[in-house]
């Protein structure tokens, strides 16, 4: 029998630790974007949706890689993963530079939250979100998976 939507996108871990239950709440997003998409929307576009769809750190990011369509791809799908994770969509919950994506020392990528997206996100009791990116020549991934923690005696 099928799972319905919202069950397959949503689990409950259950762990047991010194005396305390975590239970976690897990919503997860994915989105796949085909890189020449994005090359076909600069080339129209320009600059206007550059700073329309990402922040000043993203778009030097970028820029300063070998493969700038790739990252924007990447980029892109992120805040499209996000907003499903969410469960909200772009639009009034969250706005395309309400989401953006940075990279640890160590290469990981992560989220960073802004406007919008932070108080979406606080009010549905999300505390934490991890991504994890692909991209290929063609194509850029996201999965977004957001976190709801709450805690109860043991």
């Amino acid at each position: 029998m099928h799972e319905n939507r919202k069950d397959c996108l949503s689990r409950t871990i259950k762990s047991v630790s010194c005396g305390t239950v975590e239970i976690s709440d897990l919503s997860l997003g994915t989105d796949i974007v085909e890189t020449n998409r994005i090359v076909r929307l600069i080339e129209r576009f320009g600059e206007s949706f550059l700073r329309k769809i990402f922040n000043g750190d993203e778009i030097a990011y970028c820029l300063g890689t070998s493969n700038p369509a790739s990252g924007f791809a990447a980029r892109f799908a992120t805040k499209e993963a996000f907003s499903k994770a969410l469960g909200t969509g772009i639009g009034k919950s969250v706005g395309w530079k309400d989401v953006s994506v940075g990279k640890k020392a160590s290469g990981e990528p992560y989220v960073i939250l802004s406007g919008k997206a932070v108080s979406s996100a606080q009010s549905l009791g999300f505390s934490e979100a991890k991504i994890s990116l692909s991209h290929t020549k063609t194509l850029a991934q996201a999965i977004v998976v957001l976190i709801r923690k709450q805690h109860f005696p043991g």
